[in-house]
């Protein structure tokens, strides 16, 4: 989890880690809250939540959302899966102007880039983003709303361009999106928030800096 810029290790017993047990320990994890929302004005937006925290080898991440309606179109490695009820999570190791996107639809489809703007960006092979162990689960509320989670393990391998990645002491810096452009009410969430005339989600200086410190979760 994210304490003052801190994001705490996660003990995992098992080696490969099962997706259901880093689940449920995420569930005990302090939740930040994806709330802003520069573009909307008074447009009635999802409810989103997320916790992050790692180990010598991941990245742990899960996201909580409620939204009024999902869609999950995109089903191939590196589609354009923000185009769906989407989740993302942008981090730039080392002080690196280069920086990574992490984009998930609500049924865990993944793509994943690397560069050092919007359009100076390579794709992480589909390869690599199969490595990437995800859960999901999506119910209906009393409201009528959709309610889902989506439980990422990311392994440091992903991030191919920082060959000899060390996490523990790393500083970082991060953001956190949810979007969904082409669903019938468009929307675009930052947990930093952004100043910019339209939405954008690839503007470095709105990261925020944070640590993987050897706090136990």
């Amino acid at each position: 989890m994210i304490t003052e810029s801190n994001i705490s290790y996660l003990e995992v017993d098992e080696q490969p880690h099962r997706i259901e047990d880093v689940s449920a320990l995420m569930d005990l994890c302090e939740r930040m809250q994806i709330s802003f929302a520069p573009w909307h004005g008074e447009m009635a937006m999802p409810k989103v939540d997320f916790c992050i925290s790692y180990n010598e080898n991941n990245i742990f991440l899960k996201f909580f959302v409620t939204e009024a309606a999902i869609k999950a179109e995109y089903v191939n490695f590196n589609d354009p899966v923000y185009e769906d009820s989407c989740v993302e999570f942008f981090i730039a190791f080392n002080g690196d102007s280069s920086y990574y996107n992490l984009e998930f639809n609500c049924m865990g489809t993944g793509r994943v880039q690397y560069g050092s703007g919007k359009y100076n960006r390579a794709f992480i092979p589909a390869g690599l983003i199969k490595t990437i162990q995800h859960q999901t689960t999506l119910k209906s509320t009393s409201r009528g709303d959709i309610y889902w989670e989506l439980t990422l393990v990311v392994p440091k391998t992903v991030f191919m361009f920082h060959p000899q990645l060390n996490l523990e002491n790393n500083r970082a810096k991060v953001n956190f999106f949810k979007c969904g452009d082409g669903l019938p009410q468009p929307h675009y969430l930052c947990w930093n928030n952004i100043v910019h005339h339209e939405p954008e989600f690839h503007l470095t200086d709105f990261f925020k800096q944070v640590t993987f410190s050897p706090q136990v979760v």
